[in-house]
């Protein structure tokens, strides 16, 4: 009796160090978390930035004239697209450049007669070979003078002028009944389909821009389509007006809607690497910085990271982070280091 007695309360002095451990175990605080593995995957970093389109380099033609103009009839207006052939404006020529042609014209004209009557005369042996000479030397250039002003135009009493190819009219400078002197740009056409856009970047972002990288194109006030284009140049000192580094891009293919003018959004896609890349959700701050959990034996373990990219709801980190280890993605807020956590069940 003695002996079994013995034997029971020996049983009750060894489990007791056994409970109390389960009683501290169960009185632990413990989070309800999330956690998804941590993976890598290739993360590409975009550079937003902001422009206008206007025409493509060597594809807009200033009009002008090289014979003092009026005009007489303006048959388009800005922002107007019209097709080759198509009639721009009316000029009728100034009293002044007309007046100079016909006095090249009546030049000629005598310098015919004099050559014709030296002829007469040297037949005659009335004239030398020399007088006859000088006078056929005088029509040449009579002639030469009636011809530089035709090619000016100063015999057209009246033009109509036609655009010589399929364009836009991007800008006029001057309007009905403006008279215009020679050289003068009238207005500016573009040629369709020929666009670029110009965009600023921050100068501190302008060394990672290059020559070849794409981009892609929206208007600003749209959240549609994009348009393809390329990076056709990179500028090489800060715009004063912008505070910006100018960055040409050349549009590649259909605008889509794109016009001469439009503000548009554009994205530069800087390439990308492959990185480790966790939900948003699963980065904290402090005053330490940046830093997410992962979960060990039950416990969570604090790793402080480097925040890269952030792409579609994902972030690019790095640190002294354990592949084999999940990530707490929710209830990470609740967590400290070592704290005891419970997995939510899938």
């Amino acid at each position: 009796m003695k002996a079994k007695l013995l034997s029971l309360m020996l049983a009750i002095v060894m489990n007791l160090p056994l409970a109390a451990s389960a009683a501290t175990a169960a009185d632990e605080p413990s989070v309800l978390v999330k956690t998804e593995a941590l993976r890598k995957q290739m993360v590409s970093e975009t550079l937003t930035v902001y422009g206008t389109v206007m025409p493509a380099t060597g594809a807009a033609e200033n009009v002008s004239f090289p014979r003092p103009v009026q005009v007489a009839r303006l048959l388009v207006a800005p922002g107007q697209v019209v097709k080759r052939g198509e009639p721009l404006l009316e000029l009728s020529t100034e009293a002044t450049a007309t007046a100079a042609y016909r006095q090249a014209e009546s030049a000629e004209t005598f310098a015919q007669g004099e050559l014709k009557r030296m002829e007469d005369l040297a037949a005659q042996q009335l004239a030398t070979h020399s007088q006859v000479a000088a006078a056929r030397k005088a029509l040449q250039d009579a002639q030469s003078a009636l011809a530089a002003q035709q090619k000016l135009g100063a015999g057209l009493a009246n033009q109509t002028v036609k655009a010589p190819f399929d364009a836009l009219v991007a800008a006029i400078s001057v309007q009905q009944g403006d008279r215009i002197q020679p050289g003068t740009t009238v207005m500016q056409l573009a040629r369709s389909g020929a666009l670029r856009a110009l965009l600023g970047v921050e100068p501190e972002d302008a060394g990672r821009v290059r020559v070849g990288m794409p981009i892609r194109l929206a208007s600003v006030f749209s959240s549609g389509e994009t348009v393809s284009a390329t990076v056709s140049q990179v500028f090489g000192a800060i715009n004063p007006q912008t505070r910006l580094v100018d960055v040409a891009a050349r549009l590649a293919g259909s605008t889509k809607g794109l016009l001469p003018g439009m503000q548009v959004r554009g994205f530069i896609d800087l390439g990308g690497q492959e990185n480790w890349v966790v939900p948003r959700s699963a980065v904290l701050q402090d005053g330490r910085g940046a830093y997410l959990y992962q979960i060990r034996d039950g416990h969570a373990k604090r790793v402080d990271v480097t925040v890269g990219v952030e792409s579609g709801g994902f972030v690019a980190v790095s640190g002294s982070l354990d592949s084999r280890l999940k990530v707490v993605v929710l209830g990470n807020y609740e967590l400290r280091d070592g704290m005891v956590v419970r997995e939510q069940a899938r």
